[in-house]
């Protein structure tokens, strides 16, 4: 299972819900085991769509669609737009400051301004950042 919050692979088997919870194996609830956001478990069918997917093509000489380039949020010019892909810190601090502020993977973010410090728009929101945690945002360009 791919976390939608830090995009990190991990299996679902151990990554139930939050420990001291009583209802923690039928919650239907899973908690990334790098970041701890909690979403609900993969279905049955999804999965099975998600594996055939996975597997198609290959040995075939097909090729995939292009995936967008990522790059750092800080890359961005101003006035430019691209939605965010995902965020990429090892820091849980910086990580949880980052998600208080309602930055979130598919969110559309703006540019605003890069000097003296740069600023940005996400939904409604104007947030002003420092450079190191603009760099732990990774957007895809429109």
């Amino acid at each position: 299972m791919k976390c939608s919050f830090c995009g990190k692979e991990f299996n679902e088997i151990h990554a139930h819900g939050c420990g001291p919870c009583p209802m923690r194996s039928n919650c239907g609830k899973v908690k990334c085991p790098h970041c701890g956001f909690e979403m609900p478990q993969e279905n049955i069918i999804w999965r099975w769509f998600r594996r055939r997917r996975g597997s198609a093509g290959k040995g075939r000489g097909l090729q995939r669609r292009h995936r967008r380039q990522e790059c750092m949020l800080s890359q961005l010019a101003a006035t430019e737009e691209a939605v965010i892909s995902r965020i990429d810190t090892g820091n849980p601090r910086t990580l949880n400051k980052i998600m208080a502020l309602g930055i979130l993977p598919g969110m559309k973010v703006t540019m605003i301004q890069k000097y003296p410090s740069f600023v940005f728009q996400v939904g409604n929101t104007r947030v002003t950042a420092d450079e190191n945690m603009v760099n732990d945002i990774l957007v895809q360009k429109e």
